[in-house]
């Protein structure tokens, strides 16, 4: 018998401390198996040591595995590379001792200093499905903590692949977006984050019924995915649900919006 697919999915923050900010989900044979913390996962709280547990598991993860962060930068921002694996080497080495901050400083010294309009650019994916510029005030130390201390040590050193950018033999990762993945399932996309307000709760518990007619969800998970207000847990399993799809879809992309440099977000089909 067929290994059941297995999907996974990693909402992910840059926090100094992500232990209940970053969540993992897991999507087998159409039924949510698995929904935790990395506190949870890892017995960890510190960025450092929950970062490093997420390589190991992402290095051994046994389906594809979708992360909600963006895995590169618009291409004008960009010194002459070859591909997008040359992007995560001068990455890393750019930004080898920066915060978000400081990243985010210099590369809108970048894009003032070239001929672009606005400090705070979008790649090619970015704009059609409403994602926010990769170093913006909401997305930089996501993004600079996801590049430099998750994908360049797996990527580079011949740990995962990523797709559409570097496929490779062993776990595949790719990037989402689950505001996106959550529009094209025709489900609330926003203001569902933030435990206090009751519209926000009632969101939520709006997008657990709309999942459950694409994947089968105990009655437990859902109301975890209610209870946790910070739509963590919840986003975690919009994109193991969303690399399920795009996954049996082989990957595919919309030719329009990417570009091998800047990298692609997937969204259900």
């Amino acid at each position: 018998m067929a290994d059941t697919p297995t999907f996974h999915g990693v909402d992910f923050s840059g926090a100094a401390r992500p232990g209940d900010d970053i969540w993992l989900a897991t999507v087998a044979d159409g039924r949510v198996t698995a929904c935790r913390s990395a506190r949870e996962a890892f017995d960890a709280t510190g960025r450092d040591d929950v970062l490093g547990a997420l390589r190991e598991w992402l290095a051994t993860a046994d389906g594809p595995v979708g992360l909600d962060f963006s895995f590169g930068l618009p291409r004008a921002l960009l010194p002459p590379l070859d591909d997008w694996p040359a992007f995560l080497a001068w990455f890393r080495d750019e930004f080898a001792d920066a915060d978000g901050r400081t990243m985010q400083t210099r590369l809108k010294d970048r894009a003032r200093a070239g001929a672009t309009d606005g400090v705070e650019l979008k790649r090619a994916t970015d704009g059609p499905v409403g994602a926010s510029s990769p170093y913006s005030f909401i997305t930089r130390y996501q993004t600079l903590h996801g590049v430099r201390d998750v994908l360049a040590p797996l990527v580079l050193d011949g740990r995962a692949g990523v797709e559409p950018l570097a496929p490779a033999d062993g776990p595949t990762l790719c990037e989402i977006y689950p505001a996106s993945a959550l529009r094209a399932l025709d489900l609330p996309d926003e203001r569902y984050k933030g435990g206090a307000h009751a519209g926000e709760r009632a969101r939520r518990e709006r997008i657990v019924a709309g999942l459950r007619e694409h994947v089968r969800l105990d009655d437990a998970t859902a109301d975890l995915l209610v209870a946790e207000g910070g739509g963590d847990a919840l986003d975690a399993v919009v994109a193991a649900l969303t690399v399920s799809r795009v996954a049996e879809a082989g990957f595919a992309v919309d030719a329009d919006r990417y570009d091998p440099l800047e990298g692609y977000i997937y969204t259900p089909r």
